[in-house]
């Protein structure tokens, strides 16, 4: 698995893509884009901490819960990883405001604790 740049690379490209096409008409893309740019994020930690595998998305969720470091993302990474489960398994959709919320709050959240463990 890829070390930290990496991730931050992918996230940071994730969230280029969210920005190129109209969330309005895919706001399921949106929110999906949304969810991977921070799943790269919290692999980036996991990848300096030597954990280059994390598994799949429920063991991936046991690191954000067991380690202290990531505790205080779990609510934002679990709100955006069940709405991106939502879009892709239920075809739900999502409201502009929600989809900025999610942007604004819960992945400006996880972002800015990454980037402040990784500094």
């Amino acid at each position: 698995m890829p070390g930290p740049p990496v991730h931050i690379n992918q996230a940071e490209h994730n969230e280029g893509f969210f920005l190129s096409f109209d969330r309005t008409v895919y706001s399921d893309w949106a929110i999906t884009v949304l969810f991977y740019a921070a799943l790269h994020y919290v692999d980036a930690f996991l990848a300096r901490v030597g954990i280059r595998n994390p598994g799949g998305h429920s063991s991936r969720e046991q690191y954000i819960q067991s380690r202290p470091e990531l505790q205080p993302i779990y609510n934002e990474y679990s709100r955006l990883k069940n709405r991106s489960t939502s879009a892709r398994y239920y075809a739900r959709r999502f409201s502009p405001e929600e989809i900025e919320r999610c942007r604004n709050e819960d992945l400006e959240n996880i972002k800015q604790r990454i980037r402040s463990i990784l500094t």
